[in-house]
């Protein structure tokens, strides 16, 4: 397929982004850093980054020597030799046919006769190499403790260490013991230089599902048909996602998803009877039978569980298989490890099947910076992840990842800092990241009950326009939660601290495409700010929150990265994400949990499964791939008909959109704003962080699609104005 390439304060606040903008600087060239002095390592052995385990086996205490026999899985992933030209191709837009697995390999893979070096040398210590990935990129190895302390010169020993708990979003610690390696592992020179890092010398889990259940009671009933109402009628279904925005009129031309298929990427395994019965029973919808494929990697996920985070899973096939129902599902199920969430994106990279991938999981770059041996060299983590995505983009692949559920501050969850930090894998350059949004209309009464749990009254709130989603409008509403005071609600362990992930980037620069639309001031209204300062790994960090009922509107200036450019500026777009207008999700399980079958949950993890479907069925509707969505939507967003409108307003909402009854309270300085408990609009700012360029008209992008590639497209024609009309799929 041809293309047309694209054109393309607060002190405190201020001191914590410049801080974290010295990390991984090596990172955001992506690629390996010089290795240390030669005094500290092997005759003739150069250091190679590890995985993100590195930092916390760290700060951890070894209890014993990992057996010797213990079986291990490692990953090798290789460096591409014309980096530096594939990067450039796909920001600025691919220009040319896209390329199959094999002239991917040929142009941008390791040579095979490196890979047989690389072999014969694991091959001496009995490492058995398992898989070479198509795209001569990603060498899966298997072997035991004691062969991969030989091979690689470490010492692996168990630790035990905490992380959070990958499940139903996240916000509980738990307890793991694992095995890693406190030193980076040692290649030969002549190997070690084309190896961007080596990842799975440990077996640390720390991923979670970008999902959030409602607060209150999120069960719910099987859906029936919505009552009209003033209130939202919530949960949505993804039918909700296609008319919301604009997606419905291309069921009218004919796309359903036929001849695709849909790649999801992810930590935790799923039963494919689930997502059918969802479909077929609630939904009414007469999808493809048998359209579910379990692509098991490096072993698989291990059994379904809501504490592996199999909801997220589930969630996200349904949603994305609702939207596409004639598509075909692969489901890429990888252990919870760096190297399993790699090859998995390797994995569906290297099959060049699903023509649009999605993942919504990841962890926050102060977790990963906090992975760095003295700041001064990559982990080679990230590097991994950009070669996947680049693949993807060369081959016309879309490929989304949720931008993360803690708002502006990404690092409570995992690093338990409040410093502003955004997520990763989203914050690729070479991803589209999805944000998310809360949906305008007035929400459910929440009740308000007293110490004996009688209820004494009621809190009810308006959204008076679709807004970046975020939770401070439920902190005035704190009675409703069982807080004592609006303070409580925002200490970092209580999850109310939630919202679209967003913000600027401490590792990779701004991509070309962004240039153009990204500003290197922002405005914002900070909620929260930090209350104590600590020092970990050498990083002076904030912890803890003081709250601010109506902060001021104040103007920024993004961190400059060691590259002179400001950090990638994410999330790229957004749509509905608040778990107060969420989405109902099916799965037996909750039964237990919940007692219901069905539960209303959200998060962005809802986003990036929603616009893979949406993708997919823009495809079938255009016979071609469209590929990497952000050369173009930044291309398009700058344009006189823009196809996405910005949420830019800076206003600050207060106490008038609350309606309360009984003894319920609601503070007389309540209010809450379009932003992400930082970042806020910009008036007439056509990308704003938080949500990126806002909210997408699905038709109309997928015009704006087919005009770039073909020029003329008369298929639309039949839709009035080019963006109505049309009809949903049985719904």
């Amino acid at each position: 397929m041809k293309r047309k390439r694209s054109s393309r304060r607060f002190r405190n606040a201020a001191l914590t982004l410049t801080a974290t903008s010295t990390l991984l600087l090596a990172a955001a060239a992506g690629t390996a850093s010089a290795s240390p002095s030669t005094s500290s390592v092997a005759p003739g052995r150069v250091s190679v980054p590890q995985g993100i385990s590195a930092g916390v086996i760290a700060n951890s205490t070894s209890v014993s020597i990992t057996a010797s026999q213990t079986p291990v899985t490692v990953s090798f992933i290789l460096k591409s030799p014309n980096l530096a030209t594939l990067e450039a191709d796909v920001t600025g837009g691919w220009g040319g046919l896209y390329l199959n697995t094999q002239q991917f390999a040929q142009q941008f893979g390791q040579p095979v006769s490196f890979i047989q070096e690389l072999t014969s040398f694991l091959s001496s210590y009995h490492i058995h190499v398992t898989n070479v990935d198509a795209d001569n990129l990603d060498v899966t190895t298997t072997g035991t403790a004691a062969a991969y302390d030989q091979a690689l010169g470490v010492q692996l020993k168990n630790y035990v260490v905490t992380s959070p708990t990958p499940g139903l979003g996240g916000s509980k610690q738990q307890t793991q013991t694992v095995y890693g390696s406190a030193t980076n592992p040692l290649l030969p020179a002549a190997l070690a230089q084309n190896v961007v890092a080596i990842l799975g010398l440990s077996n640390y889990q720390p991923f979670v599902s970008d999902s959030i259940p409602a607060l209150g009671n999120p069960a719910v009933a099987a859906p029936s048909s919505s009552s009209s109402s003033s209130v939202l009628q919530t949960p949505f279904l993804p039918s909700f996602f296609e008319s919301h925005y604009n997606l419905s009129p291309l069921y009218g031309l004919g796309a359903s998803g036929q001849n695709q298929t849909i790649g999801i990427i992810t930590l935790a395994s799923v039963d494919p009877t689930v997502p059918q019965y969802f479909w077929n029973n609630t939904l009414g919808l007469a999808t493809k039978q048998n359209r579910i494929a379990l692509m098991n990697v490096d072993g698989g996920a291990g059994p379904v569980s809501l504490n592996a985070g199999s909801d997220e899973t589930t969630l996200d096939v349904e949603q994305s298989g609702a939207i596409a129902p004639q598509a075909n599902i692969e489901v890429y199920q990888a252990p919870n490890t760096d190297y399993g969430f790699v090859d998995a994106f390797f994995a569906a990279a290297s099959a060049n099947t699903a023509s649009s991938l999605s993942a919504s999981w990841g962890e926050s770059e102060t977790a990963i910076q906090e992975a760095v041996n003295n700041f001064t060299e990559s982990s080679g983590y990230a590097a991994a992840f950009n070669e996947a995505f680049l693949e993807a983009a060369a081959q016309g692949q879309s490929a989304f990842v949720s931008s993360g559920d803690q708002a502006a501050y990404d690092a409570t969850g995992d690093a338990t800092s409040t410093n502003l930090a955004v997520d990763n894998p989203g914050d690729s350059p070479y991803v589209t990241a999805a944000g998310g949004t809360t949906v305008a209309g007035t929400q459910p009464a929440y009740p308000v009950t007293n110490a004996k749990g009688t209820p004494t009254g009621s809190i009810q709130v308006t959204i008076p326009e679709e807004m970046t989603w975020n939770w401070s409008y439920l902190v005035p509403a704190y009675q409703a939660f069982g807080f004592t005071s609006e303070q409580k609600t925002v200490t970092p362990s209580n999850g109310i601290v939630t919202g679209s992930g967003g913000g600027f980037s401490s590792v990779f620069s701004e991509p070309s495409y962004q240039k153009q639309l990204v500003s290197s001031t922002y405005q914002a209204r900070q909620f929260l700010t930090s209350t104590q300062f600590k020092t970990v790994d050498g990083l002076r960090l904030p912890f803890g929150f003081h709250y601010t009922a109506q902060p001021l509107l104040t103007v920024g200036t993004a961190p400059t990265l060691a590259s002179g450019s400001i950090g990638r500026a994410m999330p790229d777009l957004a749509v509905n994400a608040d778990p107060q207008t969420g989405y109902v999700v099916y799965d037996p399980q909750f039964q237990s949990v919940f007692g219901s079958s069905y539960v209303q949950l959200g998060g962005t993890s809802f986003a990036a499964p929603q616009l893979n479907g949406a993708t997919v069925l823009i495809d079938s509707l255009l016979n071609t791939r469209v590929g990497f969505w952000n050369p173009s939507i930044y291309s398009f967003a700058a344009g006189s008909n823009s196809p996405f409108t910005p949420l830019d307003s800076n206003a600050l909402f207060g106490r008038q959109y609350y309606k309360v009854t009984g003894t319920a309270t609601v503070p007389n300085d309540a209010a809450f704003s379009n932003g992400n408990f930082f970042y806020t609009g910009s008036s007439g700012a056509k990308f704003n962080p938080g949500s990126g360029l806002g909210t997408p008209n699905l038709t109309s992008l997928a015009e704006d699609f087919c005009s770039q590639m073909r020029g003329v497209c008369p298929i639309f024609n039949r839709l009035s104005n080019g963006s109505s009309g049309g009809s949903s799929h049985g719904w």
